[in-house]
């Protein structure tokens, strides 16, 4: 009897999490938050009642990141920014936040300036955040700017050195850059601070192959084929080993 009853308590709990909430459910703007990071269709909807209940700002904010998280990316991003105004005087890091989430939406809507720009006024507000500036390099480098991402990620590094992603970055931009010395360093700090890292072991593998060191090469691209499991980072590296395969069968005939 006591299993029944829990069956049906829990089902009513289920019933009631998917049901869309009444505006006076919401009292704050956390509590509506917490609810698009559950059920974000549903609180998009929900937040559309508050605002019309008197929610205000805060509604608006809440169907901004409901949109985010539903990948409504373009929309979420349009939002955030129209909203900007009316949270001038909200602390900089929540308004910080903001602003690098338009960047985020942006980025994945497929524009890179549009991300560049929303995320520079992030970091104007918080020049010191390094997650901000490496956010930023990330859609520099989609326009191809590699000094503009070197100087972002050599600011990141400065506030947090262990930043495997950002050494990683920065060493792609320096081999754009054809500064294959500073290349290596980056991808060996990189390595440093997590040896199990896929793409950091391709691209080492890549620069060492483009230096001549093939034996060095084909450990890297082997290693990061192990670790990549079924992603694309393995994926290339299996191209890069057959491509040298392939080299090497053609030079040995040659010989």
């Amino acid at each position: 009897m006591d299993r029944m009853l829990n069956v049906l308590a829990l089902a009513a709990s289920l019933v009631a999490l998917a049901q869309p909430a009444t505006a006076a459910q919401f009292k704050d703007r956390n509590q509506c938050l917490a609810r698009a990071e559950a059920l974000p269709d549903f609180a998009y909807e929900e937040a559309k009642l508050w605002e019309k209940a008197g929610g205000g700002t805060d509604a608006k904010v809440c169907q901004a990141s409901a949109l985010l998280l539903r990948g409504d990316w373009k929309p979420a991003a349009e939002a955030i920014e129209a909203l900007a105004p009316a949270l001038a005087k909200e602390p900089a890091m929540v308004r910080a936040n903001l602003w690098g989430r338009a960047g985020l939406a942006w980025q994945n809507a497929g524009e890179p300036k549009r991300a560049e720009a929303a995320y520079g006024k992030a970091v104007e507000i918080l020049p010191d955040d390094p997650q901000l500036r490496l956010d930023r390099a990330v859609a520099l480098a989609q326009q191809q700017r590699w000094w503009d991402v070197v100087a972002d990620l050599d600011a990141a590094l400065a506030k947090n050195p262990r930043l495997a992603e950002g050494y990683l970055l920065r060493a792609e931009a320096h081999r754009k850059l054809a500064q294959d010395h500073d290349a290596l360093l980056d991808v060996a700090r990189a390595l440093e601070a997590q040896p199990e890292n896929a793409e950091a072991h391709l691209l080492r593998g890549t620069l060492k192959a483009d230096k001549g060191d093939l034996a060095g090469a084909r450990a890297d691209w082997t290693r990061a084929r192990q670790l990549g499991g079924n992603g694309t980072t393995a994926k290339q590296a299996t191209d890069n080993l057959n491509a040298l395969d392939l080299a090497e069968e053609r030079a040995k005939k040659r010989g």
